[in-house]
């Protein structure tokens, strides 16, 4: 019996929770198929890391592949490892790595355990491989590797996927809640339009989402190499690591059908994390506040910045340079003067971003432009 197989019979897995999907599966040609490992950090998840590993064991459109899966258990105190263990001896499909870990409190972070097991996936991937991070509450539909792989097929670089919320558990949140959440929604889902029609991306198309965290997002393995790996931050490392690619220049596909299942518990183990948004908005809810996000007029501004600057793909330095001053930009070029990089530094997303308009109305001006827009483009 060889190393691998030794593996697989010590740590197989799955779980006899399953989840269904109504979703297309991806049938990717044998010849074709990198070797994909999925990363998972986890605190704590006795509970949901059994149905994750289930949903994973249960890939399809892969051929007789199987699944590889890191998943690196951050300073539990539960039986995380137990039910690991119990569920990887139980299916054959999965080539399951457990590391079991114990950091000092500064280091005991989602981004630190995120880290390490993309670093192990990366070494499993090998040469030509891709590396899958997914979160321990999330649960992926039977397409999620293989739509996934066939975004990579297609040229891209990275690849996120949707978050959707667990249904069941957002209405035990309450009509309320769901109301802001739909709300906040739309308003995404309209900025992410504006930005296809004001800065439109060849190799991230509209239709398409607006999500790369964690929870579902899949890098080339060489491309993870290349960028150094994945920086240990406390919180919003998935979006550092991003932003970074996006500043190397790497492309970054949103395909509309990729998606996953995420928690919509208000426990969560990530600080400033999924949980800590929805219970803010539970608070707010509770005691009668409206919901407000950022200026459609300042991400409008950002937008065509960000296109000014893509334009100068090929430019000399000196309209580089006089561009910045035109846009009221430090023309300090120091630093990397490619359009990806300079976009990162002058026009980046920015979570932090002042929330001063009604979403209703943020909602309606948007609608407003999207539609004056098309008709502008559709006249030319």
């Amino acid at each position: 019996m060889n190393r691998l197989s030794r593996r697989r019979v010590r740590l197989r897995a799955t779980c006899g929770l399953i989840q269904r999907f109504e979703a297309a599966v991806f049938e990717v040609p044998l010849v074709s198929v990198p070797r994909a490992v999925v990363a998972v950090p986890a605190r704590d998840e006795e509970l949901r890391l059994p149905i994750l590993l289930d949903a994973l064991a249960g890939q399809a459109g892969l051929g007789s592949s199987g699944v590889n899966v890191v998943v690196v258990l951050n300073n539990c105190q539960d039986r995380s490892a137990e039910v690991a263990e119990q569920a990887a001896r139980r299916n054959p499909r999965l080539a399951l790595t457990v590391r079991n870990i114990k950091l000092p409190p500064e280091r005991a972070h989602v981004g630190e355990a995120r880290r390490i097991a993309m670093d192990e996936a990366a070494i499993i991937a090998g040469h030509g491989g891709v590396i899958l991070t997914t979160d321990a509450d999330a649960t992926p539909p039977p397409n999620w590797i293989s739509q996934t792989l066939a975004a990579f097929a297609a040229g891209a670089d990275l690849v996120g996927g949707r978050l959707v919320g667990d249904p069941d558990e957002e209405a035990a949140l309450g009509p309320d809640f769901l109301r802001r959440a739909r709300s906040v929604c739309r308003y995404q889902d309209l900025c992410d339009e504006l930005a296809a029609l004001l800065d439109p991306l060849p190799f991230d198309p509209w239709p398409r989402h607006h999500d790369h965290t964690g929870a579902s997002l899949a890098v080339r393995a060489d491309v993870y190499r290349a960028l150094g790996g994945l920086e240990p931050l406390p919180f919003r490392e998935d979006l550092a690591f991003v932003a970074k690619a996006r500043a190397g220049g790497y492309r970054l596909r949103h395909p509309p059908d990729l998606h996953v299942s995420i928690s919509a518990r208000l426990d969560g183990r990530a600080r400033n994390g999924m949980a800590d948004c929805l219970k803010a908005w539970c608070a707010a809810e509770a005691q009668g506040l409206p919901t407000f996000v950022e200026d459609p007029a300042a991400i409008e501004q950002r937008l065509r910045r960000r296109a000014a600057l893509r334009a100068l793909d090929g430019a000399p330095l000196a309209l580089v340079s006089a561009t910045l001053d035109r846009l009221g930009l430090s023309s300090d070029l120091d630093g990397d003067a490619h359009p990806a990089a300079l976009i990162e530094r002058h026009a980046a997303d920015d979570p932090e971003a002042p929330q001063t308009v009604l979403v209703s109305d943020a909602i309606a001006t948007l609608i407003d432009r999207i539609a004056y827009l098309r008709g502008e483009f559709d006249a030319a």
